[in-house]
Parts: C-alpha cells; sequence; structure tokens
C-alpha cells in the first residue's frame, strides 16, 4: 500500500472525527410508521439508523431552505450589472436572523 492510500485513509478519518464532533444528540419522537421505514434503509445499507437521521434530516433542511420564497419589496439594496435588486420581505430574511441566534446563543 502506498503513502497515497494512507493518506486517503486518514483525510477519511479526519474527516469523520470532525463529522463526530459537529453533531450533537438530540431527543427525536417519530411515527412507528416512520421509524420502520428508517430501520428498513439502515438493514439494506448496512448504517445505523442513526447515520439514516442525520443524512436524511441534513437533506431535507437543505432542500427546505432553498425553497424559501424571496419575495421582493421595495427597498433597493443593490444594483448588479445595472439591474436593481430589492430586499427580501419574505421569510429568509427572519430564517437567517432565527438561525445566527440559534447559532450564536450568547449574542
Amino acid at each position: 500500500m502506498s503513502n497515497r492510500h494512507f493518506g486517503q485513509i486518514l483525510e477519511q478519518w479526519e474527516e469523520q472525527r470532525q463529522q463526530k464532533r459537529e453533531h450533537v444528540t438530540v431527543p427525536v419522537a417519530v411515527a412507528k410508521k416512520d421509524l420502520e421505514r428508517l430501520q428498513a434503509l439502515a438493514e439494506v445499507y448496512d448504517q445505523p439508523v442513526e447515520s439514516i437521521m442525520t443524512d436524511l434530516i441534513h437533506a431535507a433542511l437543505a432542500e427546505v431552505e432553498s425553497s424559501i420564497p424571496y419575495v421582493p419589496g421595495s427597498k433597493v439594496i443593490r444594483v448588479e450589472d445595472g439591474e436593481p435588486c430589492y430586499e427580501d420581505e419574505g421569510k429568509m430574511p427572519d430564517y437567517l436572523d432565527a438561525r445566527h441566534r440559534a447559532a450564536h446563543p450568547e449574542n
């Protein structure tokens, strides 16, 4: 095995270590049918149920976040390529503020 292979293994271990440090455990209630589905996915893909849940929650949140609609307001906040960009009067600014507060509860 070459040093390159060992380097790849070490990178993978470091990535996994970082991911574990970024994870927190929270209690969550799921419907019995959903638990059955999670267990089936875990069995089929040979993964712990917790990993399946983590990946699904991450994907769902990314999808929801990208689906929050932009609602143009009346105030121009900048001009790009000669076109005005209007402030967002939808839920995204509130969401970003709430997300910032969740990430920095001491502020």
